[in-house]
């Protein structure tokens, strides 16, 4: 048995996921949210007789190695690795095997500099006067010695070389130190110096608590105020929130997140007692980071600075989380102050209270509107309208969206029906086409998938059916069509078709079978098989029909009255056929 093999069989897929994604058992599969996509409704699915996984949503599925790499963003011997460490299995890398990744050495090397890094920076904090200077003002924020311990509040020097010379008498070439991000190099390469430079440091770590990446504050008036890490082969900006780590279990137990601009502001909250905030490392909120955000929780108060540069903020990132199916509230704190200031000024009970009071997104843009807008005028209510309308229309749910609309109705004192009107038609097209989509093709592919999953699940059904189903020609022409005929050649050699991992399908295909796999119910049976077999002549004998009753139109007009009667016949031996088949 193949390394490969050998982990695949002793990982359960329901287990591994379950990691990741808050499943609940449905029938014999698992369903819940889909971390690949934003959605309200699950329609990602774990089948652990199969051990494989399926959104309906995105179309992402595979193996237990398929879900880590997509949710990890890694190669396929990283993920391998990492799931053989979660289930006890040993992996011997060779180089030019499958389990070798040349890119292994260089992570390991960055997180091992990176932990160096920090203890460096860590250390410098208080060590000479210049350190001191830094802990003062921390001081002055009110970040206590236990605050700086617990999130490894570091400093970095302003001689510009102090850590490059903490690293050099390491193990590391000129080349990891480069890639670190940590340590640049001047326009000729000879000169190296510290990327950070007196400047507070905050270690950024992922999800299992280990640091891949720094951000520094500036002391004094050095610009940029905020030095954010470049991404490395282990820090991806879109892929990771600050205090994500230690806010994880806080958020799930209470289903929620807040959700705040910077580093001094997330350790303000945190250390005050709520757990459950993060920062998006300095940058824009991104769709990588709700997802990220998806895995926790569908419910966000956004809090971040009153300037005019966090508002734009607020409204950029409810945009996504609106479009994302999340339910957004927006808590805009008092006397222009920002979450680190308010609650050193007011205290943690107040910024509390405000907390759970927190308005919806609705309500604050409503309420922003109405404030920069006169809406005891027609224009100033139009004005207003327009500015809350495109952040309505974000909200997928169309009952909740005629809800809201309601609310901003009586708000801005404008008639419901004509508001409601001019939703409806912001959104319609883009509605009907997708409910139109969906309904064609389930009433198309009900049988075809039934009749696949018989196939695939059973090796008895599939050699009893797949003559037939090959014979007769039912499934030409139909998207099905290559799953069953990798299907019937893979019993030809008494092989049972990997789905998941089969190369001659494509991902539609992929897409199609993973559709049949997790059918809800009971796997059918011979007798439901069969009838999924006269199901689908009786549509394609039906489909033959409509053609001729065209025909039949066409001829009646035209001076053939053989032609006319000859297509009248085949009408009259087609409709006893499909009396004889019945209506499935």
């Amino acid at each position: 048995m193949s390394q490969v093999d050998q982990v695949r069989s002793a990982a359960d897929i329901v287990k591994i996921v379950g990691d990741y994604v808050k499943l609940r058992k449905s029938g014999s599969n698992y369903v819940g949210l889909c971390p690949f996509h934003q959605e309200k409704t699950p329609s990602f699915a774990v089948h652990p007789v199969k051990q494989i996984f399926h959104c309906f949503g995105c179309g992402k599925g595979g193996d237990v190695f398929k879900f880590v790499m997509e949710i990890d963003g890694l190669s396929f011997p990283e993920a391998l690795r990492r799931v053989a460490e979660k289930v006890g299995v040993h992996i011997v890398e060779r180089e030019g095997g499958e389990t070798y990744d040349a890119n292994t050495k260089l992570r390991a090397s960055l997180m091992k500099l990176h932990e160096l890094a920090g203890k460096y920076f860590a250390s410098q904090l208080g060590a000479t006067a210049e350190g001191r200077m830094a802990r003062a003002y921390l001081a002055d924020r009110g970040i206590t010695d236990e605050v700086v311990g617990r999130f490894r509040i570091g400093y970095a020097p302003g001689d510009g070389q102090g850590l490059f010379r903490q690293l050099a008498g390491g193990d590391f070439d000129k080349e990891t130190l480069e890639k670190s991000g940590l340590i640049l190099y001047d326009a000729e390469r000879q000169r190296p110096y510290d990327r950070f430079r007196r400047r507070i440091i905050f270690p950024i770590a992922n999800d299992a608590g280990k640091v891949v990446a720094f951000a520094g504050r500036a002391l004094g008036e050095d610009q940029p105020k905020y030095l954010n890490p470049p991404e490395t082969a282990i820090y991806t900006k879109s892929r990771l929130l600050y205090h994500l780590d230690r806010a994880a279990q806080a958020t799930r137990k209470l289903d929620y997140a807040i959700l705040v601009e910077g580093y001094m502001d997330c350790i303000a909250v945190a250390s005050s007692g709520i757990e459950n905030v993060v920062a998006s490392c300095g940058t824009s909120l991104t769709e990588g980071q709700i997802r990220l955000l998806g895995r926790y929780t569908r419910r966000i108060v956004v809090n971040y600075d009153p300037d005019s540069a966090g508002m734009a903020a607020t409204e950029r990132s409810l945009a996504l989380l609106l479009e994302a199916g999340f339910e957004a509230k927006v808590l805009a704190l008092p006397g222009g102050l920002d979450p680190d200031e308010f609650i050193r000024k007011r205290g943690v009970a107040v910024y509390a209270d405000l907390l759970k009071n927190a308005p919806s997104y609705l309500d604050y843009l409503t309420e922003r509107a109405a404030k920069t807008h006169d809406i005891g005028s027609p224009e100033g209510k139009v004005a207003a309208v327009n500015a809350v309308l495109p952040y309505l229309n974000k909200v997928p749910n169309a009952l909740l969206r005629a809800e809201l609309a309601s609310r901003l109705a009586e708000r801005l004192r404008v008639d419901e029906r004509l508001l409601r009107d001019e939703l409806r038609r912001a959104a319609s097209d883009k509605r009907t086409e997708v409910r139109a989509t969906e309904e064609v093709t389930a009433d198309a592919n009900h049988a075809l998938k039934q009749l696949l999953r018989a196939c695939l699940e059973s090796d008895e059904l599939a050699d009893a059916v797949l003559p037939e189903v090959m014979e007769s020609g039912l499934v030409d022409g139909l998207l099905g069509e290559n799953v069953f005929k990798q299907l019937w050649q893979a019993r030809q050699r008494a092989e049972r078709l990997d789905v998941a991992n089969a190369e001659a399908l494509t991902p539609q295909e992929k897409r199609l079978a993973a559709d049949a796999l997790f059918w809800r119910g009971s796997p059918p049976s011979l007798e439901q098989a069969q009838g999924c077999l006269r199901a689908l002549k009786f549509r394609r004998l039906q489909r033959e029909r409509a053609k001729l009753l065209q025909q039949i139109e066409a001829a009646a007009q035209s001076p053939e009255p053989l032609r006319l009667a000859e297509l009248q016949r085949a009408k009259y031996n087609l409709d006893k056929e499909l009396r004889k088949l019945g209506r499935p």
